[in-house]
């Protein structure tokens, strides 16, 4: 019998997402925010239903409650459409590495406004770990904005951080505010179901929600694009597979197979596993300070679930 499995699953999972993150990077470079989320999910829908059905014989969720839809179906809003929206405009402005990082504030942003709703305790590790996090990002952030390739030169030889840098660090946070809003949702309505057919119903919701977001804001012409084209529409497949088939899959496999906490732990690492890639394959200049923030960020993340 293998040991210590669900820990090799929350690894995995980690590894899957950062391969996700950099490829969806580069979709949505070529194809746009709205093309690449909805194909996205389309494409979770379909690799959820595949699993779904070898995992618990049914391609889709039954005999849930209006109540469990209802939750489930918000929280696929706020936290896909919504937050997706901005942590894929935050990849295509800053790349994945940061917009990763920027992301990683949904985890103590979830542990404050759960002790507010819900009552959650919050000991002092926990409390030193969202000052760490946010710290870690903060430094990360302020070390972006050193002299680099997408800064601008202002006069006595000043550097001013680009428009494209704030925005991306905006939207990043705010995909962050996004997804602790779904997690909350999700905590409201996913009591006693399944959780391949909670996020089905997440993943579903969000797509009903991005198609209709395209049509009101005129873009199903990006969507038609990029279903026709093969490059975009493989790259879109290539990292739902990794994102929502594999990262959700295996992620699942470990919370039933180790602490919740320590799978936590593992995924958290996302921020800091891509930066080697992001210098190696996509040629990212790192500043030390950023690797210094994400992993200051990264032991914060850890000291929530302690």
């Amino acid at each position: 019998m293998i040991s210590h499995v669900g820990e090799i699953a929350a690894s995995v999972t980690a590894v899957s997402w950062t391969i996700g993150a950099m490829v969806f990077e580069k979709a949505t470079r070529r194809a746009g925010v709205i093309a690449v989320n909805t194909l996205k999910v389309a494409f979770g829908a379909l690799y959820l239903a595949i699993l779904a059905g070898v995992a618990q014989g049914s391609l889709f969720p039954q005999g849930l409650s209006g109540h469990t839809w209802f939750w489930m179906s918000s929280s696929g809003f706020v936290g896909f459409v919504v937050g997706d929206y901005f942590l894929f405009t935050a990849y295509r402005l800053i790349g994945a590495r940061l917009g990763m990082l920027m992301m990683s504030a949904s985890v103590p942003l979830t542990a404050i406004a759960s002790y507010f709703l819900f009552g959650e305790a919050l000991g002092s590790l926990a409390v030193v770990g969202m000052m760490a996090t946010m710290g870690g990002i903060l430094i990360t952030v302020q070390a972006g904005s050193l002299p680099r390739e997408n800064s601008q030169k202002a006069g006595h030889g000043e550097v001013l951080v680009s428009k494209g840098y704030r925005k991306g660090v905006l939207f990043g946070l705010l995909s962050a505010v996004a997804m602790a809003g779904g997690t909350l949702l999700t905590k409201i309505g996913a009591v006693g179901v399944e959780p391949i057919a909670a996020t089905q119903i997440r993943i579903l919701a969000a797509l009903v929600g991005f198609l209709l977001v395209a049509a009101i804001s005129g873009q199903l012409g990006q969507i038609k694009s990029a279903v026709q084209n093969p490059a975009s529409l493989g790259l879109i497949a290539l990292g739902s597979i990794f994102g929502p088939f594999i990262g959700v899959g295996c992620l699942l496999f470990a919370l039933q197979h180790a602490p919740a906490g320590i799978v936590s732990t593992i995924v958290s690492l996302t921020p800091v596993l891509i930066i080697p890639p992001s210098v190696l394959l996509l040629r990212r200049r790192v500043h030390a300070l950023e690797v210094v923030g994400a992993c200051i960020a990264v032991a914060g993340v850890a000291l929530l679930f302690l």
